[in-house]
C-alpha cells in the first residue's frame, strides 16, 4: 500500500501545475472592451473578472485551412465578383442599403480604373437583403457557387447579418459589414466577419454619458419603434443607465409608419420626464418631436443615428430645434479625402452620399487592396483582413480603429439641431465639446 502512495505521489509530482489565475498588474491600467466607460465595468464595485473577453489577441483566431484552398486563376476568369446584399428593393431600409449600394459602386469602378485585378475587372453581384428572417442564408450560398464571389460587402438589418455571419462559418467566405449597428455580430467570436460602422454599443455609451454627465438630467424617457434595432439600440442605452443610477422612467412603444403618437407622449407627459430619448428613422421621429411641443412637452429630446438625416428637419422644422443625436458621421467636414469622395458621388449618382454610401465605399477599397495584395484565396483574404487587429484605417467617413472583434469603435459624433441645421462635434467622453470646430481627430473628423 505505502508504494502505491509513493508511486502515485511522484505521478503527482511530475503533472504539469494546473493553469492558475493571475492578477492583473494594478499599476497597469486593463484593456477595456469597446471602449467600455468605468460605469460599465462588470463587478466593478465588488471584483476584478476572472477573464476579459474580446480583447486577447486570439479572439477571432483561425485554426482551419481555408487558405491552403486552391487559388482562383485570375488567368482563366473574366472577371474578380464581389457579392453585395443589402436592402434595395420592397424594404423600408432600402433608404440605407441603396446609398450603400451607389458606395460600393463607385469604388469598385475606381479600381477598375486603375486596372481592376491583373487586368481583369472586379463585377458586383447584388443580392437583395429580404425582410424576411433567413433569408440571407441562400443569398450567401448562391454568392459562392453561382457566382464565385471572393467576398462579401453588405448588411443593414442586424438579423440577416447574424445569419449570413452563421452560413458563413461553414462556407468559409468573408463579410465587409458596413451598415448595421447591431454591436453583437462582432461578438459571435466568428473569425469571417469585419465590421465597419459605429455601432449601437457605442452610440449608447455615447448618449448616456452626455444625458446624464453632461446635462446631469434624472428622469429621462423612452419612446422607440417596435424593430429589432430599435431594442438592441435602447437596450445598451439603457443598461448604461442603469449602471449610471439612472433607470429610465418609462418605455413606450410604436409601429414602424406610425403616424398618431399621442397615446405614448401622454404617458411620457404623465410620468413627468426630464427629456426624451427617441430611437427610431427620422420620419417617424420628426412627426414624434412635432406633436410632442404640440403638446407643450418643452423637454430636450435625444436619438441615435438614424434621425441624423435631412428627413428629421423638414418633417419635424422648428420643434426640431435642439435635438442631439449620435452620428456617424459628419458631412460638414473638409477633409479632402471625404471632399473628393462627395463630389465623385456626386457626379456619379446626382445625389449627397450618406453615412452608409461613404462606410460602403471605405469596405470595399479594404476589400479591393486586400485582394490584390493577397491574390485568389478567401482564406488569405480573411486572414489579412483579420491583420487590422487594434490597428486604424484613415477612409473618407474618417478614421477607423478595429479591436481584436475586428468591430469599428472609434469615437462618436454628436449633432445637434440649430438654425435649421445640425451642428456636429465630437463625443464629450472622447475628449470633445460642443461647437461645430470641435470634431477634428475623431470618427469623421480631419
Amino acid at each position: 500500500m505505502r508504494r502505491f502512495i509513493f508511486i502515485f505521489t511522484l505521478f503527482l509530482m511530475a503533472m504539469p501545475a494546473w493553469p492558475q489565475y493571475k492578477e492583473p498588474d494594478d499599476d497597469k491600467p486593463a484593456q477595456r472592451y469597446a471602449n467600455m466607460p468605468d460605469e460599465a465595468v462588470p463587478y466593478r464595485r465588488f471584483t476584478k473578472p476572472y477573464y476579459d473577453w474580446f480583447v486577447q489577441t486570439d479572439t477571432i483566431a483561425y485554426y482551419g485551412a481555408a487558405d491552403k484552398r486552391p487559388d482562383g486563376d485570375s488567368a482563366k476568369l473574366g472577371e474578380v465578383a464581389i457579392g453585395f446584399m443589402s436592402p434595395v428593393e420592397n424594404n423600408p431600409e432600402s433608404i440605407f442599403g441603396i446609398p450603400q449600394l451607389h458606395g460600393a459602386q463607385l469604388a469598385l469602378d475606381e479600381a477598375n480604373a486603375r486596372g481592376g485585378f491583373h487586368g481583369k475587372p472586379y463585377v458586383l453581384k447584388v443580392h437583395n437583403e429580404s425582410a424576411l428572417w433567413g433569408a440571407s442564408s441562400t443569398e450567401l450560398v448562391k454568392m459562392l457557387f453561382n457566382e464565385n464571389c471572393w467576398a462579401m460587402l453588405g448588411c443593414v438589418d442586424g438579423q440577416n447579418c447574424h445569419i449570413a455571419l452563421r452560413t458563413s462559418l461553414k462556407l468559409e467566405v468573408p463579410i465587409m459589414n458596413v451598415g448595421t449597428t447591431d454591436p453583437t455580430v462582432t461578438e459571435t467570436r466568428i473569425q469571417w466577419l469585419m465590421h465597419d460602422f459605429i455601432d449601437d454599443r457605442q452610440q449608447g455609451y455615447t448618449l448616456a454619458d452626455y444625458v446624464f454627465k453632461t446635462l446631469k438630467l434624472k428622469r429621462i424617457g423612452i419612446i422607440r419603434t417596435q424593430t429589432r434595432y430599435a431594442r438592441l439600440g435602447v437596450e445598451k442605452f439603457a443598461d448604461e443607465a442603469r449602471r449610471m443610477g439612472r433607470q429610465p422612467i418609462l418605455e413606450v412603444k410604436f409601429e414602424r409608419g406610425d403616424k398618431d403618437f399621442s397615446r405614448q407622449l401622454a404617458m411620457l407627459k404623465n410620468a413627468k420626464i426630464e427629456g426624451v430619448i427617441i430611437w427610431g428613422e427620422a420620419a417617424e421621429a420628426g412627426l414624434i418631436l412635432k406633436q410632442m411641443r404640440a403638446m407643450g412637452m418643452n423637454q430636450p429630446a435625444f436619438g441615435g443615428s438614424r434621425l441624423a438625416y435631412p428627413q428629421l428637419l423638414e418633417i419635424a422644422g422648428a420643434a426640431a430645434e435642439g435635438t442631439v443625436v449620435t452620428t456617424t458621421l459628419d458631412p460638414t467636414r473638409q477633409d479632402p479625402k471625404w471632399l473628393a469622395f462627395r463630389n465623385a458621388y456626386r457626379e456619379r449618382f446626382n445625389e449627397e452620399p450618406i453615412d452608409y454610401s461613404a462606410y460602403a465605399y471605405d469596405g470595399m477599397n479594404i476589400l479591393t487592396s486586400t485582394i490584390e495584395k493577397v491574390g485568389l484565396n478567401r482564406g488569405r483574404i480573411m486572414a489579412a483582413l483579420r491583420d487590422y487587429q487594434m490597428k486604424s484605417y484613415d477612409g473618407v467617413a474618417g478614421k477607423a480603429f478595429f479591436d481584436h472583434t475586428l468591430n469599428n469603435i472609434s469615437p462618436v459624433t454628436m449633432a445637434r439641431v440649430k438654425d435649421g441645421k445640425f451642428e456636429y462635434w465630437l463625443a464629450p467622453r472622447q475628449g470633445g465639446h460642443e461647437g461645430a470646430e470641435s470634431t477634428s481627430g475623431g470618427r469623421g473628423g480631419q
